[in-house]
């Protein structure tokens, strides 16, 4: 029973005919492998009928399968000839059209029949010759007709040298148009720049004066990337890399300066390539990213010493680091095929970055290669395949379907780069049926259905020969089949590439993936297997156990887990109480943990689990389960300060919502980012302390801290500061008029310096999300975001910090002519700028203003004005009211009574007073939600109707809280009333704590109101019952 997976040519087209039975049968041979040698069954007569019928059938391609065919037992065997690897069945169909099974072009020796180059007519000469002839020299005779190394020699000039390489890219280009194979392509022009260079490197030599030390130069220039791989397609990076003996050699020097001059003027100026150049010295190799190990991975020598080559790479192995190549290249692998859309059908892929691509083939290449530490030389050209099928689990079919589909890639690519003159690896919609075209895809559209009868007729016969009986199918004219409309050449070109690349991302992805989870050497008695960190030997708990800390920041950089046997190994060590032998070791590694850029939370929480933190910090180890005595907290403290951790942490992602945008700049700009992260973790250290404030304890722990980890001064100064001020901001944005000078002035003689300003934003903000769900609102975030502001604008020195008669004489004239622009009368607007106080003309936006102008118009006739403001996105509303004020305080009164009655939540309130001569008009605005959202249609319809009302006299704030059921008196107890003189020179401040939510303002300005003073701006804060607040009063001293 013949293997179902043996491959041969023709069997089908001889069913199909009828012939089967008088054919000269093919010996089965059982999957065959690149490389193997099998005999022919056609004789050179009728290898020549194949050919020109197929040139009738398909004239633009002729047959563009490779053969494999074997003859019988009976029939005399032919000269062998070497299988060309991606040889396909094809089909002759009763319409006398050919049809191959799997796809049509662009496997290795899929370059087509016709023409000098067919590889019907190299079969032919090997068999006149006798012999065998390596196909890829052959084609690479046939991509580049020789230049002779002796016209190369005589080249002494740089435009000569520049003409050269462009005669040789233009044959290269014009073998592509004629169907030229991917593989043979890019090693043939790989080897033209070969050529190139090491003339180059003649020519330089003979300009720094050492033409005869050109053999012995002890440099050595190398090929990196695709370029070391002999895969240059026709417009790719040329990346070359020198490296000297030594460094500061004059002669060196010279000689790789006038090297630079040449690639400079040849391959850039004279032939417009882009060429990565690079100097490394062989004590660079331990210092290199996984970009730069890439492509040194690759690594061939071109010109120069190749004894200093070796070395070279003795020393890049000696420093090299698997398991972290490994898993950096996989991570960025898998950040490039999520940006190129993560799958392979996309309908414009790209052919080298996007999945499928020839960057997933080179990647598990580049793993394997890695595990097993093998140099460039072992894993280059068809050697890869080899590697794969010995070390990474591909079998050897998969490993020639990768082959075929590399061969594929790199015709596609050659073919986009032909077509549009520079380097292009996104095959756009408008570039593939150019592209169809140039791979002979349009030839057989443009064929259409064949002639049915005589073609099919005439091949049968020249096949079979003029002794198949009378009654044989061949004798008689075929019948005509239906026609068959073929599908459009772009749609059968992309189901190919389509096929090809599902191919390599399915295979390579699984040989990245054994090789991501296989048994990876991580030092320091640690092993990694399927991404989980393990004991390499039980040795390891008499060793200093700062491998704890070491097997963390290699979790936290290459996002591994612990196995069970590492986790009872630590929670056994730990037991015991272990002391730190190398403190200065765990100091450096703890402090690399919290500035890491993949974020400390996880790695943090997992080292809390496991005892790790508590151990290295003993400070947080005491808070972990502590619990608050503040109400709104939903966590222990210790909780509460890892999910800090991960606010932070969710700051340094790349994206996110556009509301935190600012957040994740300043985090980014951010020079220490550690000094930051402990101060998180320590500032609530001080609660296990009550006898005094734990901000001021907490300080002092953090300095004891800070000296453990051997920090210097400043960056120790920068903690405590962050801990001793943690409450600061957050307390001054919500609680205090950040419209007054003297506001701003208090708060930036504590916090004097852009950095720690910055440091101290951030840790509010993630200290304030950390507490518990609903704590972060959006008017707390506008609050805090307005003080960070205006204190970087005072620290900046972009604005005054007094606000002295100059100053608002000028702000003043400069808003009487931008507010002309708004076509308001000018008196008007004269007369507002002259009656409203200073805090209003330096707070409030143009736009505001004008808006303002005209509700004091309105007010004056007797209407009173209440306005609604949303912004897209954000969850409050502003509300402006403007009336002629009360003569007697209590106005803002009547204003919170009916938005008590309406359930509406008010969170700020500034109330100002525009003063000509006896008329007094308020504008008071607030920031308000209902239920953490803006005013709906209908609560703002009740609200204005109920202001109105109030306003106008039609009603009362207790009738109007009547019909909402709700008592004019409310009353509660406070937990605290403080007056304070000290924080404005102007108001005096009354701050106010109870467990009323809503009513708060409702209550606390009703009472202010009955005593006789006057608020002028209020500030509230409000969570899970309790309410804080501010009112900042005249009338009081």
């Amino acid at each position: 029973m013949p293997n179902p997976s043996a491959r041969f040519l023709g069997v089908t087209a001889m069913r199909r005919a009828g012939c089967w039975d008088n054919c000269i049968r093919p010996t089965w041979v059982p999957n065959p492998r690149e490389g193997d040698e099998l005999p022919l069954v056609p004789t050179l007569p009728i290898l020549a009928s194949l050919e020109r019928r197929a040139q009738l059938l398909h004239p633009a391609d002729g047959f563009r399968s490779g053969l494999q065919v074997a003859p019988s037992e009976h029939s005399p065997a032919e000269a062998p000839m070497a299988v060309p690897s991606g040889a396909q069945d094809v089909e002759v169909r009763a319409d006398g059209r050919s049809a191959s099974p799997g796809r049509d072009v662009g496997h290795a020796g899929g370059t087509g029949i016709q023409g000098p180059g067919g590889l019907l007519h190299r079969a032919a000469r090997r068999m006149h010759a006798g012999g065998n002839r390596d196909t890829m020299r052959d084609m690479e005779s046939v991509l580049t007709p020789p230049l002779e190394q002796s016209a190369l020699a005589a080249i002494h000039d740089t435009e000569a040298l520049s003409d050269y390489l462009r005669t040789g890219r233009s044959r290269l280009a014009d073998s592509i148009r004629q169907g030229a194979g991917g593989v043979e392509a890019a090693r043939a022009y790989s080897d033209l720049v070969d050529s190139v260079i090491r003339r180059m490197l003649a020519l330089a030599c003979s300009r720094a004066g050492r033409a005869a030390e050109f053999q012995a130069l002890p440099v050595a220039v190398i090929a990196t990337g695709g370029y070391g791989r002999r895969e240059l397609s026709p417009h790719s990076d040329i990346d070359i890399t020198f490296v000297p003996a030594r460094d500061g050699d004059p002669t060196i020097d010279r000689v790789i300066k006038e090297m630079f001059t040449l690639v400079m003027r040849v391959f850039i100026d004279g032939n417009g390539l882009e060429v990565g150049y690079a100097y490394r010295l062989m004590s660079d190799c331990g210092t290199l990213d996984h970009q730069t190990i890439s492509g040194l991975l690759d690594a061939r020598l071109v010109a120069g010493s190749d004894r200093l080559f070796i070395q070279f790479e003795h020393e890049f192995w000696s420093s090299f680091n698997p398991a972290e190549f490994i898993f950096e290249k996989l991570a960025e692998r898998r950040k490039q095929r999520q940006k190129a859309g993560e799958s392979c059908r996309v309908v414009e892929p790209n052919l080298k970055e996007g999945p499928g691509g020839l960057r997933d083939l080179q990647t598990a290449v580049w793993v394997t290669q890695a595990r097993q530490t093998y140099t460039a030389a072992r894993v280059r050209g068809e050697r890869a395949w080899e590697v794969l099928v010995r070390d990474a689990g591909v079998s050897p079919g998969e490993a020639q379907r990768l082959a075929q589909a590399k061969e594929f890639l790199l015709r596609v690519r050659a073919a986009l780069h032909v077509l549009a003159g520079a380097e292009r690896d996104q095959l756009v919609v408008t570039r593939q049926e150019e592209v169809a075209a140039l791979l002979g895809y349009a030839g057989e559209a443009a064929a259409g259905p064949a002639p049915a009868g005589e073609p099919a007729k005439e091949l049968a016969l020249d096949l079979f020969g003029q002794d198949a009986p009378p009654e044989h199918p061949a004798r008689a004219a075929v019948p005509c089949s239906p026609p068959v409309i073929p599908p459009p050449p772009v749609e059968r070109f992309m189901r190919d590439y389509y096929a090809h690349a599902a191919t390599v991302d399915r295979i390579a992805t699984d040989a990245m993936r054994r090789a991501e989870e296989s048994r990876l050497f991580l030092g320091i008695g640690l092993d990694c297997v399927r991404r989980q960190i393990l004991p390499a030997n039980p040795a390891l708990a008499h060793e200093d156990p700062v491998w704890m800390l070491w097997a963390c920041e290699l979790a936290q950089k290459y996002d591994l887990e612990f196995a069970d046997e590492l986790v009872r190994a630590i929670v056994d060590l730990l037991e015991n109480e272990p002391r730190i032998r190398d403190t200065r070791q765990a100091a450096e590694v703890f402090t690399r943990i919290l500035g890491s850029k993949q974020g400390a939370y996880p790695i943090l929480q997992r080292m809390a689990d496991v005892g790790i933190l508590g151990w290295i910090l003993p400070e947080v180890g005491a808070i972990m389960n502590l619990i608050p005595y503040d109400p709104s907290h939903d966590y222990t403290v210790g909780q509460h300060t890892l999910y800090l951790i991960r606010h932070l942490d969710a700051l340094r992602a790349a994206e996110g919502s556009e509301e935190m945008a600012d957040l994740r700049r300043l985090m980014a700009e951010l020079a220490r980012p550690e000094e930051l992260y402990l101060a998180g973790l320590l500032h609530d250290a001080g609660k296990i302390a009550d006898d005094r404030p734990h901000s001021e304890s907490g300080e002092d722990l953090a300095r004891q801290v800070c000296r453990r980890l051997q920090w210097g001064e400043q960056a120790t100064d920068n903690v405590c500061f962050l801990v001793r001020h943690h409450l600061l901001m957050a307390e001054t944005s919500r609680l205090r008029d950040l419209n007054l000078e003297e506001t701003i002035r208090d708060f930036t003689g504590v916090v004097n310096d852009l950095d720690r300003l910055t440091m101290l934003y951030l840790l509010t903000y993630a200290d304030t999300r950390a507490v518990g769900e609903g704590v972060w609102t959006q008017v707390k975030a506008r609050f805090l975001r307005d003080l960070y502001r205006r204190a970087e604008r005072v620290l900046a020195a972009e604005e005054p910090e007094g606000f002295d008669d100059a100053s608002l004489t000028r702000t003043r004239r400069r808003l009487l002519k931008e507010l002309q622009v708004e076509n308001l009368p000018p008196e008007e607007v004269a007369e507002h700028v002259e009656s409203m106080p200073p805090t209003y003309l330096l707070n409030t936006s143009l736009e505001d203003m004008a808006l303002h102008i005209g509700f004091v118009r309105r007010a004056r006739a007797g209407e009173p004005v209440v306005d609604f403001h949303d912004e897209r996105d954000l969850t409050y509303t502003e509300v402006t009211v403007c009336t002629l004020d009360d003569p007697r305080p209590g106005l803002l009164s009547k204003i919170a009574g009916v938005l008590y009655a309406a359930d509406v939540d008010v969170h700020s309130a500034q109330v100002v007073t525009r003063v000509a001569g006896a008329e007094r008009i308020a504008i008071d605005t607030l920031f308000v939600d209902f239920r953490g959202r803006q005013l709906t249609p209908g609560k703002r319809k009740e609200i204005a109707s109920g202001l109105t009302a109030v306003l106008t006299g039609q009603a009362t704030v207790e009738e109007v809280l009547a019909r909402r059921r709700k008592r004019a008196q409310v009353g509660g107890p406070v937990d605290s009333v403080r007056l304070r003189n000290d924080l404005s020179e102007t108001f005096t401040v009354v701050e106010i704590a109870s467990q009323d939510e809503r009513a708060m303002l409702y209550r606390a300005s009703g009472a202010l109101s009955s005593l006789g003073w006057d608020i002028h701006s209020a500030r509230l804060s409000h969570f899970r019952g309790r309410s804080q607040a501010s009112f900042y009063v005249t009338g009081a001293r």
